[in-house]
């Protein structure tokens, strides 16, 4: 009896240290931080008809922003940074939403194919793209605020973290707006197609991908502070939070560069090793 005893104690001290352990440390361990961070590789495309190839890159530094797939039917659903909207796309339209209710404020008329949609990082607007232009609305009751006209169709859109820029890849060059204002504030035109566009923490500098080049540029003038030539295709990169240093990784090494004085720093290698 004694023994039964004590085996019961010990089994609920047991349980007890388990239920504590799942509430404090397995969310911990099972989340995962998107913020700041890049994903890419290779993967088996999921339909036959998908130019992706499986959407190989994911560039989750750009947070709350999602690329519509080119596949007929392509759906895309994003939070809104406080939680409290969000926004289903399909097609032409936008929807905003009650997050709490799931009752529909606002259908978002963009009037051509959504290709991109994002919210801004301080939860003020939304914006939708596609064709030649993109559209911001208003995140709480969904009125339509402003429409950037591009002249050329967009190939991606970027949110500054303090959302006063939006940043525009073409098929002729990359832009960057005004979002309160909805005044282009640069235009600057490129020999080859912008890949990817990645502006740093305080809106001071952005990179441009196209190819085997990194190039980084001043957002205040326009001018370039350098490029980077690589061997191989840069599928990705990312600035430091504090936006001194630059990560520009190949499918075979990573270059950590100062972005301040662009000089690069090391080459690193996946998994370990030196080059």
């Amino acid at each position: 009896m004694h023994t039964l005893l004590f085996t019961n104690r010990a089994l609920a001290a047991f349980t007890c240290c388990l239920a504590l352990i799942s509430l404090f440390v397995l969310p911990a361990e099972s989340q995962v931080n998107q913020i700041n961070s890049v994903v890419f590789g290779d993967k088996v495309a999921r339909f036959m008809d998908d130019p992706s190839n499986g959407m190989p890159i994911r560039n989750t530094a750009a947070d709350f922003s999602a690329r519509v797939p080119f596949i007929s039917g392509a759906k895309v659903i994003i939070y809104s940074p406080s939680g409290k909207t969000f926004v289903t796309v399909s097609g032409n339209t936008a929807s905003l939403w009650n997050a709490v209710k799931g009752t529909e404020i606002m259908a978002l008329q963009h009037g051509s194919l959504i290709r991109w949609i994002a919210y801004s990082r301080d939860g003020s607007y939304v914006v939708t793209s596609g064709g030649d232009y993109s559209r911001t609305w208003n995140a709480v009751s969904g009125e339509f605020k402003k429409q950037f006209d591009h002249q050329s169709n967009v190939l991606q859109v970027v949110l500054s973290q303090d959302s006063k820029c939006i940043a525009v890849t073409t098929a002729e060059n990359f832009q960057l707006w005004s979002a309160t204002q909805g005044l282009m504030t640069l235009k600057m035109p490129q020999s080859n197609p912008v890949t990817s566009l990645i502006i740093n923490p305080d809106g001071t500098q952005l990179v441009t991908l196209d190819g085997t080049n990194a190039k980084l540029w001043r957002t205040a003038n326009g001018a370039e502070v350098g490029t980077i030539a690589h061997e191989f295709p840069i599928r990705a990169a990312m600035f430091s939070p504090d936006g001194r240093y630059l990560l520009c990784a190949t499918d075979s090494w990573t270059y950590l560069w100062d972005a301040k004085q662009f000089i690069k720093i090391a080459n690193v290698q996946y998994g370990g090793g030196y080059k």
